[in-house]
């Protein structure tokens, strides 16, 4: 097994006035400065001033992942994903390590409490005798919104044993409201929808752009559409040789300012839908190619970094696929682009950064009086959905 490779960003400048030499503040100083915010927002409001106004974000400074400690290919998984590759039995070891280091990367590229993103990353492992190779991937079985956690009908079933009972009650006290669709992998016919895998959400304006494909139903989307109050715009994206694409967020993403599309998956009619509703909603729009998409160019995540500003992560394959007047705009729309590699992950598992990431909305997002987003947990509040 290589050395272990850090995950590596796009160089920040540094502020002299707030920052350390390393061009990031220090823990302590970090603290001192949201102590110093806190005191001065909560200080500023008075009963004579407006109610504080509550919206929606984008994006989270807290997620979940699960360790791939018992990693593995999945066959059932690889009938419609195509960006899988097998291994062989002997093989497994070390693809596995592999797996790990890769892992273990990303983890620290979110969670390292002196690095440039410094969230809140909530990390379990899995067991052989889970049966879950894919449970490195748990963005499709379960998402959160404040105060509402969305249970999803998986396509294979070694992967609806990922919805673990410890992590099921974990999840639980985060959330007043569960909406539960894994009812309908029993119906007849059963009918999938993964998540955010499927739904590509715009949390802002309570958009979801869905791809159909075996996982991703539209009727279902809609029924969900219509339970968590979204307008579902659902369309057809194909891979180059005019196969289903198996999840939405392989070909899309969205930011709070931005969004990658691959513009070669979509026949005209949808582009068209697709662009004028993100284009409507506010985004640039980055048009990412067939062959960029195969690198997971559109498998990406923003996150909110310690300072609850907007970042992008992806994997160092995705990232070295953009040419430099896309990253150029992406620049423009975040707060910082880092990327790590995941090259096993990917070649095996047939997902990226965004697959491996399950974000986590547990408090209220509020705007200060002078326009400035924060999160702020409020106990014993209900959330306005």
């Amino acid at each position: 097994v290589p050395p272990r490779a850090p995950y590596q960003m796009e160089p920040r400048k540094a502020s002299p006035a707030k920052d350390g030499p390393s061009g990031f503040m220090s823990e302590e100083r970090v603290d001192d400065e949201i102590m110093k915010e806190e005191k001065a927002f909560f200080g500023a409001v008075r009963p004579d001033e407006p109610p504080i106004e509550y919206v929606p974000v984008q994006s989270t400074d807290q997620v979940l992942l699960i360790s791939p400690t018992a990693f593995g290919y999945n066959p059932e998984a690889a009938k419609d994903n195509r960006f899988m590759h097998a291994v062989d039995e002997g093989e497994l070891e070390i693809v596995r390590r592999k797996v790990m280091r890769e892992h273990e990367n990303l983890v620290d590229l979110l969670g390292n409490q002196k690095g440039p993103l410094q969230m809140t990353v909530h990390l379990f492992d899995h067991k052989e005798s889970h049966g879950t190779p894919d449970a490195v991937f748990p963005n499709n079985w379960f998402s959160t919104a404040p105060d509402v956690l969305n249970f999803y009908p998986m396509k294979n079933e070694n992967r609806r044993k990922e919805r673990r009972k410890d992590l099921v009650t974990y999840l639980d006290r985060m959330s007043k409201c569960t909406i539960d669709l894994t009812y309908q992998e029993e119906t007849d016919p059963p009918r999938f929808l993964e998540g955010t895998g499927s739904l590509v959400l715009d949390r802002v304006n309570r958009v979801a752009y869905v791809a159909i494909s075996e996982r991703s139903d539209k009727g279902l989307a809609e029924h969900w559409g219509k339970l968590n109050k979204y307008e579902v715009v659902s369309f057809d994206a194909k891979d180059r040789n005019g196969f289903p694409i198996y999840h939405t967020n392989v070909m899309m993403s969205i930011g709070t300012e931005a969004a990658l599309v691959c513009k070669d998956s979509l026949s005209t009619e949808d582009w068209e839908k697709v662009s004028s509703s993100l284009t409507n909603t506010g985004r640039v729009i980055v048009e990412i190619t067939m062959e960029q998409m195969e690198c997971f160019a559109c498998n990406c995540l923003e996150v909110r970094n310690w300072k609850f500003f907007p970042s992008l992560v992806m994997s160092t394959r995705a990232y070295r696929s953009l040419r430099e007047d896309q990253l150029e705009v992406l620049r423009e729309h975040f707060d910082g682009i880092y990327h790590v590699d995941l090259t096993t992950i990917e070649d095996v598992g047939g997902g990226s950064v965004r697959c491996c990431i399950a974000e986590l909305f547990d408090g209220f997002h509020i705007v200060d009086k002078q326009g400035v987003v924060r999160d702020i947990e409020i106990k014993g509040l209900k959330s306005v959905m």
